[in-house]
């Protein structure tokens, strides 16, 4: 691949990036679900769990795929299916309709997942600059945010015109995704389907992580906090009812949320280079930990305001974590890995989001909100006193 091959890869993967996600949905995604998709919250927490742990399952043949046949390719056939599901939801009436969604969503991210980062660093690897990743990573996580910010304004309005539009809206933005994945130019030699080398690949690959303890590491931090913050978030929708926060509002809370995430995504490249790695990591952790313990301990409307908290690190660990992931692997095998890391974060969001609906069944949501809280505070001191061993 040439620079002008290079930088028309980036814009499109920009692109991509953006328009792939239902930008109108996340204010009213759990309303939707409970509203129009007739679910209990602890029916939908179950619901998450099952198709995560399906992700589990799919999470490695997909990655070793992608690096086997090619990036594009899977990354193309995700997004298609990505459409097919938002068109379900749009068309949803029952619980069913919402299961098929959902399973449609798991095979389309499991087929992205690891593709996506993989295709990037090794674009950039092509020119010799694998060091900008964090920086175009942390970019165009930005623009998704922005975009995501300015939609969510509209989202509680929209759904009070019509619960389905914020989900209608969102449709050609991830029609011109797909085409934009079309465009693509492969940055790696690609190879015709084999069984046994996709055999071999996963194989490599699980030992790799098995031996590299550095990675390992990696793989548990990323653990925590998408498997938290997932958790938390289904929360947020039962926690505004709770307090009595008006619907109409959800949207605007949501735009700042993403404001947020967009500032601390777009500057992740200088924030990396001016904190320490070290701090970094205890920083995220308190501001993940310490707010859902918060709010469930005090639930009030005021107590919103902790979820603030969280977005500093939205923006922030993806541009951090891929990078500092995608440092210690090869192009051979980058995709696969990355994709054992989703797989590990998918086992875990298994186990966190069953018991968290099991829990919910039991005590209230303040309630189970403080066990999340302590768990990822507890769970994360353990971690950082992992990595004084490990990164030394």
């Amino acid at each position: 691949m040439n620079e002008l091959q290079v930088k028309r890869n980036v814009f499109l993967y920009k692109l991509f990036f953006v328009l792939m996600e239902s930008l109108f949905v996340g204010p009213i995604l759990i309303f939707y679900i409970q509203n129009i998709g007739k679910m209990a919250l602890s029916d939908i927490f179950i619901m998450e769990a099952v198709v995560v742990g399906g992700l589990i399952l799919l999470e490695v043949p997909t990655g070793s795929l992608a690096d086997l046949i090619g990036r594009k390719k899977t990354i193309l056939l995700g997004c298609i299916l990505m459409t097919i599901h938002e068109i379900i939801l749009v068309m949803s009436n029952s619980p069913i309709d919402i299961w098929i969604a959902n399973i449609v969503w798991m095979i389309s991210l499991s087929l992205r997942s690891g593709a996506t980062e993989a295709f990037l660093y090794d674009t950039l690897k092509e020119v010799g600059k694998e060091q900008e990743y964090e920086k175009i990573q942390g970019k165009s996580f930005g623009y998704l945010l922005l975009a995501m910010a300015f939609c969510s304004l509209f989202a509680g309005y929209l759904s009070e015109i019509n619960p389905r539009l914020p989900f209608i809206l969102s449709l050609p933005g991830m029609i011109t995704a797909c085409f934009a994945v079309a465009l693509f130019k492969e940055p790696i030699k690609t190879q015709k389907y084999s069984f046994k080398k996709q055999k071999e690949l996963m194989k490599i690959s699980v030992l790799f992580v098995k031996n590299h303890l550095k990675v390992k590491w990696i793989i548990a931090f990323a653990v925590l906090i998408s498997t938290s913050t997932k958790i938390w978030f289904f929360t947020y929708n039962p926690y505004f009812e709770l307090v009595d926060f008006d619907l109409k509002y959800y949207g605007i809370v949501f735009f700042f949320f993403n404001i947020i995430s967009w500032y601390f995504s777009t500057n992740a490249h200088i924030l990396k280079d001016k904190l320490k790695e070290k701090t970094s990591i205890i920083a995220m952790i308190s501001l993940i930990g310490f707010p859902i313990f918060l709010m469930g301990l005090f639930a009030s409307k005021i107590m919103i305001s902790m979820a603030f908290l969280q977005y500093p690190v939205r923006g922030f660990i993806k541009p951090f974590l891929g990078g500092f992931l995608n440092r210690h692997l090869s192009t051979e095998n980058r995709a696969t890995v990355i994709s054992i890391q989703s797989a590990a974060a998918g086992l875990a969001c298994f186990i966190g989001l069953s018991a968290f609906g099991l829990i919910l069944e039991v005590w209230t949501l303040p309630f189970c909100l403080q066990i999340l809280g302590f768990s990822v505070l507890l769970l994360g001191l353990i971690l950082v006193i992992q990595y004084k061993r490990i990164f030394r």
